[in-house]
């Protein structure tokens, strides 16, 4: 058995545990374009032991990567600051381990008569977008991770959706959505323009972005004449080839 030391950070306290085999190879069956899903699965599965914020879909994004890579860091072969892209990049480029979580929303004024803030970005809020892609017609995978993280984030006149179930917090973003896809450009243009800003003062122990596929950790500087390019952190590396193999996945077969 590995063990995995504990970690800590200004919100949590974390004790981590190694897959049983049993959900490593339920881990391997999920789909790779659902990895916000895997990775609440690989939470829920490795989380032990927990001070301060319990529930796991309560963490932001940054938490739950950082978890992620906690473990990674503990159970790669080599070790802590373990590469990335084919040795190019390491962990240490995208850990901001000085700067930790500052506040739960920024505000961000009013536009068009609306009060607005941004909010972090939570697991829970991060895995219903993941499940509403496709639901708007005409919109490009990037076009809707933007919306989406824009429904998700931005919060008019108090009106945050809490405590919905799965089901009611899809049907409240994918509405929000729409309402911010029908402003015109102009006010849009406004908008994303306060929500940027603000990102920028909710970021915390790593930087994220996007792209079509979903959420990316952004290096955490930028050398002179460096390469450094976005990463993910999927979970399914934490699954070895034993447990995929089991899982009906073969990875020389691409299936």
């Amino acid at each position: 058995m590995i063990n995995i030391p504990t970690l800590r950070t200004k919100r949590l306290t974390v004790q981590m545990k190694e897959l049983s085999i049993m959900d490593a190879i339920a881990l391997a069956s999920i789909p790779p374009d659902m990895n916000e899903e895997a990775t609440s699965f690989f939470l829920r599965a490795t989380v032990g032991e927990v001070s301060g914020v319990v529930d796991v879909s309560q963490w932001t994004v940054q938490e739950r990567t950082l978890a992620t890579c906690h473990y990674m860091a503990s159970t790669f072969d080599d070790g802590p600051n373990f590469a990335l892209m084919n040795g190019e990049c390491h962990y240490s480029d995208y850990l901001m381990g000085d700067q930790d979580y500052l506040g739960d929303q920024i505000d961000i004024g009013e536009i068009e008569g609306d009060k607005w803030v941004v909010r972090q970005l939570t697991g829970e809020l991060s895995c219903a977008i993941e499940r509403l892609r496709g639901e708007i017609a005409g919109f490009s995978n990037h076009a809707h991770w933007q919306f989406g993280l824009m429904a998700a984030q931005l919060v008019p006149n108090g009106d945050a959706g809490e405590g919905l179930t799965a089901g009611a917090l899809d049907e409240f973003l994918l509405a929000r959505m729409k309402v911010i896809a029908s402003y015109p450009e102009s006010v849009f243009t406004l908008l994303l323009a306060r929500y940027q800003a603000a990102l920028s003062e909710l970021e915390h122990l790593l930087r994220l972005s996007f792209d079509g596929h979903g959420i990316l950790v952004m290096p955490n500087k930028q050398e002179e004449g460096a390469a450094m390019r976005p990463a993910r952190f999927p979970v399914s590396t934490c699954v070895t080839s034993l447990a995929k193999e089991l899982g009906g996945k073969s990875e020389d077969a691409g299936t």
